[in-house]
């Protein structure tokens, strides 16, 4: 290799060896600040002093900053993929919302095959706007066909122009006197008796409505293309309530129908440029689900964060039952070990020099149970009083039985041995009593548990018979 060859490949060695620390070191930035953010965050969270309770029931370690930590990376990391992903789809969801209108030109839509409705919004040109649904009907029919719509729309006709009353004898509200029928091409022309209580296009005329009521009789001139049907009825009119609201609604829908009159034969609807003498401007209505999908989001993460912390007791729940399940045998080796003249300590010593053989031996899983028992032991080798070490066991295992047991075996080095084994045995009876009642209540959570399932099986067995025997009693 030359003096060049040596020269670049000592170059290409150092150009690597920086790229390399540059980007060592920007992984420790990123680390460093991520550590942070979670430091902060995690120590103003709610909880905080359970979930590190719980952590240290879970772990033999005595020292969990570092596992309280990454327990609330690990929450931070999942939220913020929540957060991430609901804040995409939101945007999507509002990038997309306009697009897919049919409203052409600002006053144009389009006829289909099938009426069909809009949603719109109508800006008035002083800066009001106000929400609309304008229907677009189809084109028009055949003879035959004009006049079959036309008789079955007048048998529903008190019904279509009863609007908010209940009956034609007592009309309270406008009546819907419709010039046109919703996904027909059907017009209709209203002729009244007298205009003295209501208006041609069904309004109430307010200062003529007497308490007692007024009669006024109804004719409708039904069109369909070159056909027609007469409609008649009475009305009892009474005195309502009119609204400015309502009154420029009636105002759009008459100058609505209109603009109808005017381009039924044209391939696109015309809407009205102006309404009560005001020039006004249509926009389609746009409706987003990006709200909603952000709304979704922020419960996610909610319900994210709290599911964590409810893993978390439902561990530590878990912990404290398999306890109480290997009380029972622990008890019991103490009592054989210390019935065959060894000490407490020895006899300690033993259960949890047992337990580590066959957990390397991969024959059982970690219990906690041994696991604090193994702490205690490792206590009592560094120096820590034999006394000591078993409060500290009672203590960390919490439950009711290791206290009463880490007491017992207190009084045993203090007052003396005499009596302990009787004892021992004692706890020992009381505690498969435990295990076995302990049995018979997880039994019945799981019957429980059950019972759903168990109801829905139920429903689907009723349905598959009710619904053939009443399928065969309509036929």
């Amino acid at each position: 290799m030359g003096i060049t060859g040596k020269a670049w490949f000592i170059n290409g060695k150092a150009e690597r060896r920086t790229k390399k620390e540059t980007k060592k070191n920007a992984e420790r930035r990123k680390n460093r600040l991520f550590r942070l953010l979670t430091e902060k965050i995690g120590r103003k969270c709610p909880g905080r002093a359970e979930v590190e309770e719980n952590l240290r029931l879970l772990g033999t370690d005595r020292d969990i900053s570092g596992k309280l930590d990454a327990y609330y990376a690990e929450k931070l990391i999942l939220i913020l993929k929540i957060l991430g992903a609901g804040l995409a789809c939101s945007l999507l969801l509002l990038l997309t919302a306009g697009s897919g209108g049919e409203l052409t030109e600002g006053y144009f839509l389009p006829r289909k095959e099938k009426a069909y409705t809009r949603a719109l919004s109508l800006n008035t040109e002083d800066g009001g706007q106000t929400e609309a649904v304008i229907e677009v009907e189809p084109r028009e029919l055949t003879d035959g066909e004009s006049q079959a719509l036309l008789e079955e729309t007048v048998s529903g006709m008190e019904e279509r122009i009863l609007g908010d009353n209940v009956s034609l004898e007592e009309v309270r509200s406008d009546l819907n006197l419709i010039r046109e029928i919703e996904g027909t091409p059907v017009v209709i022309e209203w002729e009244l008796d007298n205009y003295e209580t209501l208006n041609l296009d069904g309004s109430l005329r307010l200062e003529n409505l007497k308490e007692e009521g007024s009669l006024t009789e109804l004719t409708a001139r039904l069109v369909c293309g070159g056909e027609e049907q007469i409609y008649r009825a009475v009305v009892r009119t009474f005195p309502p309530l009119l609204t400015e609201e309502e009154e420029w609604e009636r105002s759009v829908d008459e100058a609505v129908a209109v603009s109808q009159e005017e381009s039924r034969q044209q391939e696109m609807k015309k809407l009205p440029d102006e309404v009560d003498g005001q020039a006004v401007e249509w926009k389609e209505k746009q409706s987003s689900s990006a709200g909603g999908a952000l709304a979704l989001t922020v419960l996610a993460a909610v319900m994210a964060y709290l599911a964590r912390d409810r893993d978390l007791k439902k561990q530590v729940t878990e912990r404290d039952r398999q306890m109480q399940r290997d009380y029972a045998r622990i008890v019991s080796k103490l009592v054989l070990l210390m019935s065959a003249g060894a000490a407490v300590r020895k006899a300690w010593e033993m259960i949890v020099k047992d337990y580590q053989m066959k957990k390397e031996k991969g024959q059982i899983k970690p219990r906690y149970a041994y696991e604090e028992m193994a702490l205690a032991c490792h206590e009592m080798q560094s120096g820590v009083a034999e006394t000591k070490a078993y409060e500290n066991f009672g203590l960390r295992c919490r439950l009711p039985c290791y206290l009463k047991l880490s007491a017992l075996l207190e009084q045993n080095l203090r007052k003396g041995s005499k009596g302990i084994g009787q004892i021992l045995n004692g706890e020992v009876s009381e505690a498969f009593e435990q295990r076995k009642a302990c049995a018979l209540s997880q039994g019945e959570e799981a019957s429980t548990r059950l019972l759903f399932p168990m109801i829905l099986m139920l429903a689907v067995v009723l349905l598959l018979i009710l619904l053939p025997a009443a399928m065969s009693m309509q036929m």
